[in-house]
């Protein structure tokens, strides 16, 4: 469609030539005045598409002033005409931010060139701006608080989750301090004191920018009070959960313990080792928690056991020992409906296979030994040969060190046996 232009020029000769240039490139004329307050009264009426305005003009309002009235109310285009001007004119007229300047006088062929590349700009102008729109809208309305700080830690713009992230008004926050630290690209967990008595806790993530052609920094700071307030209370009820878990624990521990009293504090006196054990293995947190309760449950299957047979000071039977045998896979059946965090019920169904397969019940080797239920059977020889038993005296810890390390990668696991024999070298273990 053809484009629309006023012309606004108060020397009619040259209005009119102008005209017949621009019919010749087939525009619309919408209407040549002479003065200001008319031209203004025209673009409201014919929304030209641009308008050519000449500096100079009738009335109470020259051209400049007349394209700071226009810029007020509508988004058109405007190119100035002048013969001449001073350079104090040129710059009033450049605040006004023209499309462009034609110098009377002009040729035909600079007029359509001029109007086509203010056409272009203004489009160019015109689609920046509502990119800047989009970007702005899509700042405010993000549900991040967003904010921009100057080089020098003061605030420049917050949106409007910031502001109630804060509890503070847009133009109480500009020109305040941040008083976080500016650590480019790194995540900050921050506290924000938004009302007397109230914190909420903020994740912050800043990198660097810049602002009306300055470096700045911007911080995006995600609320994230209810999810720690969330985490609290997990921890919270793990706690009680772990607390529970172990009072549970211990009881089974006692009631082991009140039916075989010859081997009282054994369970605990292997969880001791084995965790040392561990420790010097660098298993993490979690392993040695799970590996310290299995050690504490490893003989809770010897509640199944006669305690005549538990004991009896004489010498085992074929019969009774494949009673006290069976008490691993006793521990088992009791463990495995209980929901531990840990696979405690296999370890303790594993705690007396050995490398070779040789061992019972199962005959497991290597690999397919849990790595706990490998370490809780290096820590129970240890135990057991050091203790006194209702059938024998202690063999002492000589001779039970003596066992794996000359057993080390045939019934005992090497890494479990190196570990073991670090702990005791140390000096600073042992059984109370």
């Amino acid at each position: 469609m053809s484009k629309k232009i006023l012309i606004v020029e108060d020397e009619s000769i040259i209005a009119e030539d102008i005209k017949r240039s621009l019919l010749n490139y087939c525009y619309i004329i919408t209407d040549i005045i002479s003065n200001g307050s008319q031209a203004i009264s025209s673009i409201a009426k014919n929304q030209p598409d641009l308008i050519l305005m000449d500096i100079k003009i009738e009335g109470r309002l020259d051209g400049i002033a007349t394209a700071e009235e226009i810029n007020k109310h509508f988004d058109i285009p405007i190119v100035y005409l002048t013969a001449n001007a001073d350079e104090a004119t040129l710059n009033r007229a450049k605040a006004t931010n023209p499309y462009g300047y034609l110098v009377k006088p002009f040729e035909e062929i600079d007029l359509n060139a001029t109007i086509q590349i203010a056409f272009s700009k203004h489009e160019s102008d015109k689609a920046l701006r509502e990119s800047e729109n989009r970007f702005k809208k899509m700042i405010e309305e993000n549900t991040d608080g967003i904010i921009v700080v100057d080089d020098k830690g003061s605030i420049c713009f917050v949106n409007n989750a910031a502001t109630r992230l804060f509890g503070k008004d847009r133009i109480n926050l500009i020109g305040t301090r941040l008083d976080y630290p500016l650590q480019s690209d790194e995540l900050q967990t921050i506290v924000i004191a938004s009302e007397p008595g109230k914190e909420k806790i903020g994740e912050m993530h800043i990198v660097e920018t810049e602002w009306e052609r300055k470096p700045a920094y911007l911080a995006t700071i995600r609320d994230i009070t209810l999810r720690k307030n969330a985490e609290k209370a997990l921890r919270q009820s793990n706690l009680k959960l772990r607390k529970l878990m172990e009072e549970v624990v211990n009881g089974l521990v006692f009631a082991i313990e009140m039916r075989d009293p010859y081997t009282a504090g054994h369970q605990r006196r292997v969880a001791e080792l084995a965790c040392k054990i561990g420790e010097e293995m660098k298993l993490s947190v979690d392993q040695l928690d799970g590996l310290r309760i299995a050690a504490l449950l490893h003989d809770i299957g010897k509640i199944h056991v006669p305690s005549e047979i538990l004991s009896k000071p004489g010498k085992l039977t074929k019969v009774e020992f494949a009673i006290i045998e069976s008490h691993a896979e006793a521990g088992y059946d009791i463990l495995k409906t209980i929901e531990f965090p840990w696979p405690i019920a296999q370890i303790v169904l594993q705690h007396h296979e050995k490398m070779d397969g040789s061992s019972y019940p199962n005959g497991l080797k290597t690999d397919d030994i849990l790595l706990e239920a490998r370490i809780i059977c290096v820590a129970d020889v240890i135990e057991a040969m050091s203790s006194h038993r209702p059938y024998r005296p202690a063999l002492g810890l000589k001779l039970a060190l003596q066992e794996i390390n000359m057993n080390k990668g045939i019934l005992y696991d090497d890494n479990v046996v190196i570990a073991c024999n670090k702990v005791m070298k140390t000096g600073n273990f042992q059984f109370n």
